[in-house]
């Protein structure tokens, strides 16, 4: 998988606002939201619909792996990376097979990653650190603040 700059745009415009754990938080919840109208359009027999949704969810899933550090990251960006690719190969079968297992399966995946990357932020935001979710995040315009408007250094995965 080659990096897609544009479907990076995503996590760049949202780690300029909130800490990039958070950012990560956000950008899967965004995801979730885009893979449950999917399953709806889905249901509705609204193909084109469905189409846009898992269209617009894999860019967000291809620019978090754009933004994987390989020098830095350890162990964990090939596995993630993995994870991923994987997670693409799924969206895009969503649209060409029987895609309510297929969906179902996605947003399993989806929310499991997120509940991990919502405990990586506990431990290295400390247990204070407010964990975002659509109730809590400030947006302004579309655009995601943070409350200090500080940014935190970048996530090294």
């Amino acid at each position: 998988m080659y990096p897609n700059p544009y479907s990076s745009n995503a996590y760049t415009q949202a780690s300029k606002n909130v800490s990039p754990m958070r950012a990560i938080i956000l950008l899967f919840e965004g995801a979730i939201r885009l893979v449950n109208d999917a399953k709806r359009y889905d249901s509705e027999g609204d193909f084109e619909n469905r189409f846009n949704a898992v269209d617009k969810a894999s860019k967000v899933i291809l620019g978090l792996q754009g933004q994987l550090d390989f020098e830095n990251g350890g162990d964990i960006s090939p596995m993630l990376h993995q994870f991923y690719d994987n997670l693409f190969i799924r969206m895009m079968q969503i649209n060409t097979r029987n895609s309510e297992a297929i969906i179902e399966d996605v947003l399993d995946s989806l929310n499991q990653m997120k509940e991990t990357w919502i405990e990586v932020a506990k431990q290295t935001e400390g247990k204070s650190a407010q964990v975002p979710t659509a109730g809590n995040t400030p947006v302004n315009n579309g655009n995601i603040e943070n409350n200090s408007g500080s940014r935190s250094a970048s996530l090294s995965v």
